[in-house]
């Protein structure tokens, strides 16, 4: 029976119904838990309990909890499998932010078809983008990677509804993210951007102007802790750091004081495959700043040049398991990009 003093109403606030619910529960995965399964349900339902607890790698209990809290507050019910309600359809798209139902195959890196007028406009812009600068550890993606990164994002719920963040961007999958964003239809998305590179800022900003992006761009030396402003904003976090573990270290920490201090934050993270001890390493800077890996594709990005990726990187996806961490705090007066290691600089300490 749905109990009437827990209906959602029009206009409240999507945070609070998904904290609500997660404490009621006492969700392990926070309110993005909550979400996630909303999100699932929106997109898929009708759909067999067991297949949600799949998609999102949530044991089914845990999910029946869910679902039982939110067919409480009238937001779902049962029939072939569960779907929204009404009511819920209304909070989902509304106070939540999910309006997109479409569902990729995470099967495939392929561009879907319908996607490739992105691809274009990608090309377009990588032609009048800045050269890439060797010392800043640049490397431009191709369009392919940047608008297979825009869909993973949006397909693991980093886009729609969504404040996002990404620490560097010459590869400007930012653009591409809010192309795809336009292309289908999302909903509320906010898109910031710092970089070190003024050259790659302004052209961030006149792209997005002109094409009506919500994209903010910002000169930001990663070395320096982020303006109080960009910090526990953001939902998630995109980075394609120096090839460096330590400049892995930096841009990770800085991106884990940009989130929301809630578990179940992600961090989207690019690096090349290393040697198994670096690979050590890399987790291990992660782990120390509260990201747990959950997700790692060996040659998911593909780069114009970048011998030193041998073309290729990976992406790991975290999410954030602890809301209180972060390993480099104040300035940063290490090496961090692979040309100052070369020029034989003290290492500092190690991050």
């Amino acid at each position: 029976m749905v109990r009437e003093d827990l209906i959602v109403p029009e206009g409240s606030e999507g945070r609070s119904l998904l904290s609500d619910v997660a404490e009621a529960t006492r969700l392990a995965e926070g309110p993005e838990g909550v979400r996630r399964v909303i999100r699932t349900v929106l997109r898929r339902g009708p759909v067999p309990i067991r297949d949600v607890a799949r998609d999102l790698g949530i044991p089914v209990p845990v999910v029946a909890a869910v679902r039982g809290e939110l067919e409480q507050r009238g937001l779902l019910t049962r029939g072939a499998g569960i779907e929204l309600t009404e009511a819920g359809v209304r909070a989902a798209e509304g106070d939540i932010g999910l309006k997109c139902r479409r569902v990729f195959d995470r099967s495939t890196t392929e561009v879907p078809q319908d996607l490739a007028p992105v691809v274009a406009a990608l090309d377009d812009l990588s032609e009048r983008r800045p050269a890439v600068d060797p010392s800043l550890d640049q490397s431009h993606a191709t369009s392919e990677t940047a608008l297979r990164r825009a869909v993973y994002l949006y397909e693991h719920d980093a886009l729609e509804g969504r404040r996002l963040f990404f620490l560097g961007d010459d590869d400007l999958t930012s653009v591409a993210a809010g192309l795809a964003a336009r292309e289908l239809g999302l909903g509320r998305l906010d898109i910031d951007v710092v970089d070190i590179d003024d050259r790659l800022v302004q052209f961030v900003n006149q792209t997005a102007a002109k094409e009506g992006l919500p994209i903010r761009a910002f000169q930001h030396d990663m070395r320096i802790p982020l303006p109080a402003e960009l910090m526990g904003r953001f939902d998630a976090f995109f980075t394609d750091p120096p090839y460096t573990l330590d400049g892995l270290g930096v841009f990770v920490s800085r991106g884990v004081e940009s989130l929301v201090a809630e578990i179940g934050k992600q961090a989207f993270v690019c690096f090349g495959r290393r040697s198994p001890e670096e690979t050590a390493g890399l987790i291990d800077r992660l782990l120390r700043s509260g990201l747990a890996p959950v997700e790692m594709l060996p040659t998911f990005n593909e780069y114009v040049g970048a011998q030193l990726l041998a073309g290729q990187s990976q992406m790991i996806r975290c999410v954030r398991s602890d809301p209180g961490r972060a390993t480099v705090t104040e300035r940063y007066e290490g090496p961090m990009y692979t040309a100052e290691f070369r020029k034989g600089r003290s290492r500092g300490r190690t991050v």
